[in-house]
């Protein structure tokens, strides 16, 4: 067969392929509502068999049509252009172009020496964002998730990934749910759906059909993928896989989410503007000072090159990588995995926190919170105050008893939730669960229903049949044999538990008349057994707030932060959480809204009233879209924190988005910028302060540097009004740059962070790098440098010649930097007051420029190579007394700004 005819006959069952594909597509538009219609017409729709399931050719077709069960992988960035990336900065790009001029013009050292910085720091930005993202692939599951499907009438186990439309899932407690998905048949089934929802609570499912409008929260005959199953078993017909699952719905929503730029990107965006504006006018002024004198052309033109080489920090690029690459180190021992670099600081400056509930600040379990034991008691909140309480014991063997969860050899639940906490209950106060269940063996069970809203079991207890139930207050109460004062006083600990968003479960037990070999054959239903029932008490369950997110809430507060929680969760349930970890602060910041009210709310009326909202209820994940954007339309900077699938559109819309490593799910860590590998809200905070102190220490290190560039630049500026020769070369502007002013910047920028950094520091403006104090210390350096730099270079052409004098300018210079560098360890403290121990690397980076600049001018090749010559001690001593005037003078004047209380 010639290559036209297979290439003819390839197109042609691309195009049948296609076909297929589009009416099937067609055929499952009609099926957008399947929880609007009765489990065996879905299936009927589908060509599927409930009793046999699909067979091999049937799911080897239709995998072929639609693919394989699996989200759309996360395009991955080729490493060559992570690598260009990091010569995208206009500093970079600036250098560069100084590069290549300085090498047009012969001054390969200089060329050399700046195309070598920028290097060494776009491989050092490349390997930090590498190793971030090999930690990445490191925290993702080490094998795919299964399911068992129904296949031939034979129940088998498949990878997620090879379920199609049609499959009967086949489902138990503890299972994943692979797919979208509706129910065929139901036994006490409930799932999980709290990567999806929020929903903290498992969901009952049934088989009924809904109405076609019902809301995602509330298909009850639905199950989701991503999801599991919480308890009970069940048999569904897949209906959506992949891509067009609810879950693949949002994942497609973080496609068309925005990209934000961090606060580090902006502001030093605006320092490179402004050093080129200002770069290009020194220079224009100086060539028209050099025609005016009428130098030669070719001195002006090096003239103009040394002013650019003045001008631009050349170490800026290093500095700030190198900053953020300490940060990110510290941080990963702190269990927080940082995947860009500018993501560090941009918490820093985040001063709202839009976080999940579920398993973020609270642990994502259900727990015992509060107990009633007997129809009298008050409410215990510390159930250990109930040890030796015979109430309490009945009452927790009753729990145990009408119960079918388990505890693992781990200690980790199996079953529904709700029953897994009362068995931790148990065990806490020494119940072996297992051993008590053994030793009353059970003899019936009346299994919970939505209508009673009650479970009930009959156990053998010495030689007697004894019925314990559990259910609704309500259910439990009505068959209980109680006074009415006593049902007024359960009734107000019902409505005080219930305000605070507990769950409440009431627990019963009576004697059956029966022996246990008796009842067995009497087949009792539930509502004959379930009358005249010994009310034992209320145990009211909460998924608990971790006890280190509230201490962590409290800092946020005190920074200036505030922590808005979005949830799933009913409006009630929701602001007694938030009150519980101290989210709300009354009257300023205590609003709850739910996902109706924002629905009839405007984009515009959400942006007015988003300030005074504090909690979000019942929201769907297009809702967290609109509140990260209202409060970015604000001017905040926004962190989402989040681990379900239902954050990670806002997760990737905020300024930055923080996921769970441990507990969240892959589509969510994509979505992020930065990663709690220990799932722990608190690490956030400690996130925060590490970032104003990177704030602090690159905004003091750019300062440093700016502070001794612009003196230079006014060196050259004043020498070329005044008709002097050039007092300074670019190499040795280039070595004062790279190396006296690089080392102490980069060590300026590793400067630890200070205790109580996150109270005693407001957050970083997004507006504006520069402030009044960083302008006047800017310029007041600059303008003493200058002057005392010049009169030395006028002094020394007077009695010396052009090379003492500039040796001279040079060495003045290259001291009186390093010594500076001292003042800018703090914007508050002075040196003494810091310590010299507390920054051992600061030490190291004045002192070994000190010694190559001894070497410098005590070494004959140097003194060519720099063109200078030895300075002998006399001039080594004046030189000496003049650089510490500038340092002197700040540190005065910061001492007389804070005093001794600088803090």
């Amino acid at each position: 067969m010639s290559s036209i005819a297979v290439l003819n006959r390839q197109k042609q069952q691309h195009e049948a392929l296609q076909a297929r594909r589009n009416q099937a597509g067609k055929a499952y538009a009609d099926l957008m509502s399947p929880w609007s219609s009765e489990g065996d017409a879905v299936c009927k729709e589908l060509s599927s068999d409930p009793q046999a399931g699909l067979s091999q050719g049937e799911v080897t077709e239709r995998l072929e049509l639609y693919g394989p069960n699996a989200l759309k992988a996360e395009r991955k960035t080729p490493w060559y252009k992570r690598l260009l990336a990091q010569f995208m900065s206009p500093v970079v790009i600036t250098l560069i172009i100084a590069t290549v001029i300085s090498a047009f013009l012969g001054e390969r050292a200089d060329a050399i020496a700046i195309i070598s910085i920028v290097i060494i720091n776009a491989i050092v930005g490349y390997l930090q964002e590498a190793k971030a993202e090999q930690a990445v692939e490191a925290l993702k599951r080490m094998s795919a998730p299964k399911a068992r499907v129904l296949r031939g009438a034979n129940v088998i186990e498949v990878e997620a990934r090879d379920v199609c439309p049609g499959d009967i899932l086949v489902l138990e407690a503890g299972d994943f749910i692979a797919a979208d998905a509706r129910l065929i048949v139901a036994s006490q089934l409930s799932t999980d759906e709290a990567v999806l929802t929020g929903e903290s609570l498992p969901v009952t499912k049934t088989t009924k059909v809904l109405p076609k409008e019902t809301p995602l929260a509330d298909r009850l005959n639905m199950l989701f993928a991503g999801t599991a199953v919480a308890g009970g078993s069940a048999r569904a017909v897949v209906v959506e896989t992949g891509m067009n699952t609810e879950i693949g719905r949002i994942a497609g929503m973080i496609e068309s989410a925005g990209e934000s730029r961090t606060p580090l990107q902006e502001r030093l965006e605006q320092v490179s503007s402004k050093l080129l504006i200002f770069c290009i006018g020194v220079v224009i002024v100086v060539a028209i000072f050099g025609l005016i004198h009428k130098d030669p052309w070719i001195e002006v033109l090096m003239t103009g090159i040394s002013l650019a080489v003045a001008a631009i920090p050349e170490g800026l690029p290093a500095i700030v990588t190198l900053a953020l690459a300490l940060a990110v180190r510290r941080m990963s021992k702190r269990n927080a995995i940082v995947r860009h670099l500018p993501a560090v600081e941009t918490l820093g400056s985040t001063d709202v926190i839009c976080t999940d509930k579920t398993g973020t600040l609270t642990t994502g379990k259900m727990g015992v919170r509060d107990v009633v034991v007997g129809a009298k008691a008050s409410v215990a909140t510390d159930s250990a105050s109930l040890n030796g309480d015979e109430g309490f014991a009945n009452l927790v063997r009753s729990s145990v008893l009408c119960s079918n969860a388990s505890l693992g050899d781990k200690g980790q639940g199996i079953g529904d939730p709700t029953e897994v906490a009362l068995l931790q209950l148990a065990k806490e106060h020494g119940v072996d669960g297992a051993a008590l269940n053994h030793e009353h063996p059970r003899i019936a069970e009346w299994s919970f229903e939505s209508v009673r809203k009650r479970m009930s079991v009959a156990v053998s207890d010495g030689g007697k049949s004894v019925l314990h139930v559990k259910g609704a207050p309500e259910s439990v109460l009505a068959r209980c044999t109680l006074s009415e004062s006593d049902k007024q006083t359960i009734s107000a600990q019902i409505e005080a538990l219930s305000s605070q968003g507990r769950r409440l479960l009431a627990v019963a037990s009576r004697t059956l008349g029966e022996s246990p070999a008796e009842l067995p054959a009497k087949q009792f239903t539930a509502d004959a057994v379930e009358s005249g029932l010994t009310f034992l008490g209320l145990v009211a369950m909460a998924d608990p707030p971790r006890a280190e997110s509230i201490d962590a809430i409290s800092k946020c507060h005190g920074a200036g932060i505030k922590v808005v929680m979005i949830t799933g969760d009913h409006p009630i349930t929701a602001k007694a959480i938030a009150t519980e970890l101290g989210i709300i602060l009354p009257g300023k910041f205590d609003q709850v809204l739910t996902g109706p009210d924002l629905d009839a709310l405007s984009d515009e009326a959400l942006v007015k009233r988003v300030e005074q909202v504090a909690v979000y209820a019942r929201v769907s994940p297009e809702h967290k879209l609109r509140i990260v954007k209202a409060w970015k339309t604000q001017g905040s900077v926004v962190a989402m924190t989040g681990d379900g699938v239902n954050d990670a559109p806002a997760l990737k819309e905020a300024s930055i988005g923080v996921s769970m490593g441990k507990g969240g799910t892959e589509v969510a860590r994509q979505a992020s910028s930065m990663i709690l590998a220990d799932d722990n809200f608190a690490t956030i905070v400690s996130a925060v302060e590490e970032g104003r102190a990177i704030f602090g220490n690159i905004r003091r290190s750019i300062q440093y540097l700016l502070s001794g560039n612009l003196a230079e630049i006014l060196i050259m500026l004043g020498a070329a009004v005044l008709g002097w020769p050039a007092p300074l070369a670019p190499i040795h502007l280039l070595w004062i740059n790279l190396v006296t002013d690089g080392l102490p910047a980069l060590a300026l920028a590793a400067e630890p962070v200070p205790k109580g950094l996150l109270t005693s520091t407001g957050r970083p403006s997004p507006a504006s790098f520069f402030d009044r104090n960083f302008y006047q210390e800017m310029i007041l350096v600059g303008v003493t440098v200058t002057v005392l730099a010049l009169a030395v270079y006028g002094y020394s052409m007077r009695y010396e010649d052009e090379i003492t004098a500039r040796t001279h300018v040079f060495t003045f210079l290259v001291f009186a930097e390093l010594f500076r560098s001292f003042a800018n360890r703090s914007e508050t403290k002075t040196f003494f007051q810091l310590g010299p121990a507390s920054n051992l690397y600061h030490l190291g980076a004045v002192s070994v420029p000190i010694t190559f600049q001894m070497m410098l001018h005590h070494t004959t090749w140097f003194q060519t190579f720099f063109k200078v010559r030895m300075v002998n001690w006399t001039e080594c001593l004046v030189l000496l007394a003049l650089t510490l005037v500038p340092v002197t003078f700040l540190e005065v004047r910061k001492y007389m700004r804070f005093g001794r209380t600088a803090s």
